[in-house]
């Protein structure tokens, strides 16, 4: 194919001319109404995000991250009766997988341990969780890594086995499903990212968390709002975590889509995998399985060798390749105090093999042909 084409790895200006009408149509309700904080768009979005995840209760908070860490003090007041988890508390999950997820567990209170994952779907391995639990665990984070449901049913098995609580990181699989459920409804609370890139993303950060038990409900929907029941009456340290009107609106707009899009996420990951198949140095990742989806808010392969020239090469072709993640969060010094559960021999084998391509639901047939050719042709 000749001629070099640019290809970003999320094309948000396809997408905005795609969603335009809508989300001027929010977007001029909220300018009418001037209600930025904890108002109607918020109320609306809430109400249509339980509705499609089938959950009792969404709230919209100001960042997945807030999500995380918003979930785990509600549990941590719902178990100890305390604000705050206690240094000796700790929370498994994985060490494969953006920082938030085990900065949320230090930042409330307790401590990560790291245990290693699946090294195909690159989730959290179930039996690695299960020999990490010790008399001071509280609690697990799945994370459904790059859109792909975690083994939620091992998972729960083990949460009912020792009296945990499972918290759903989903920041990266808004609507992927798993059994009969979406992911975020299957564990105690579930916690999504919106942050832009994301496969439903605002325009800035924001978040939400998914819950059905009122209980923690309340204690969230407090702690949100600067830990208030009633205004200017704290019954608790809270936090500024209010989803702004702003945001609420674009997600309204894009909710609507939501299903259209993964499904042109998956038609894109066909057609990669139909342009790869042949490629021995590549792995391509897991699709769909009799248990859950992929939604494939991003699509990462493995490279058997020359993973780095790989990458510089697609690079200077035009197509904005990048590596997710580099690091292992146990690897990295904010980290060093939490507990490490094994020799994460599979999550460490895979940090200089995975590579991350150009997904999104406006990705066209050419760019796919243009992207599989130049890897067919970096490696003959």
């Amino acid at each position: 194919m000749a001629g070099k084409i640019n290809i970003p790895l999320v094309d948000l200006k396809r997408e905005y001319t795609f969603l335009k009408n809508d989300i001027d149509r929010h977007l001029s309700l909220v300018f009418k109404n001037q209600r930025w904080i904890l108002g109607p768009a918020l109320e609306e979005f809430e109400k249509k995000a339980r509705q499609y995840l089938g959950a009792k209760y969404a709230l919209g908070v100001a960042s997945g991250t807030d999500a995380l860490i918003l979930s785990l003090r509600a549990f941590a007041f719902k178990l100890k009766k305390k604000d705050f988890f206690d240094k000796e508390d700790e929370i498994i999950t994985t060490p494969f997988t953006f920082i938030a997820t085990a900065e949320a567990i230090l930042r409330a209170g307790a401590r990560p341990v790291f245990v290693d994952i699946d090294p195909h779907t690159f989730n959290i391995n179930p039996s690695s969780v299960e020999n990490a639990v010790t008399r001071n665990t509280v609690g697990i984070i799945p994370v459904h890594l790059y859109g792909l449901a975690a083994e939620m049913n091992s998972i729960m098995d083990i949460a009912h086995k020792y009296g945990l609580f499972v918290l759903e990181d989903a920041a990266q699989a808004f609507g992927a499903v798993y059994g009969s459920k979406r992911v975020g409804t299957i564990g105690t609370a579930g916690a999504f990212s919106f942050f832009p890139s994301k496969n439903l993303g605002g325009y800035g950060d924001a978040g939400l968390i998914a819950v059905n038990n009122s209980a923690l409900y309340n204690y969230i929907k407090a702690l949100r709002n600067h830990g208030q029941k009633r205004q200017y009456r704290a019954d608790y340290l809270g936090y500024n975590s209010r989803m702004d009107s702003f945001q609420a609106a674009i997600l309204l707009a894009k909710l609507k889509y939501i299903d259209k899009f993964n499904k042109m996420r998956r038609d894109a990951a066909e057609k990669y995998k139909e342009k790869l198949k042949d490629i021995k140095q590549i792995d391509l990742p897991i699709g769909r399985g009799t248990e859950y989806s992929h939604i494939y808010h991003l699509y990462t392969v493995k490279v058997s060798s020359g993973r780095n020239k790989l990458l510089r090469k697609l690079n200077e072709k035009g197509i904005s390749a990048r590596v997710y993640y580099p690091y292992l969060l146990s690897q990295m010094r904010a980290f060093e105090d939490c507990r490490v559960s094994g020799s994460l021999k599979n999550a460490k084998s895979i940090l200089p093999k995975i590579l991350t391509i150009p997904m999104h639901p406006f990705l066209r047939e050419r760019e796919i042909e243009y992207i599989a050719d130049s890897i067919k042709r970096f490696f003959k």
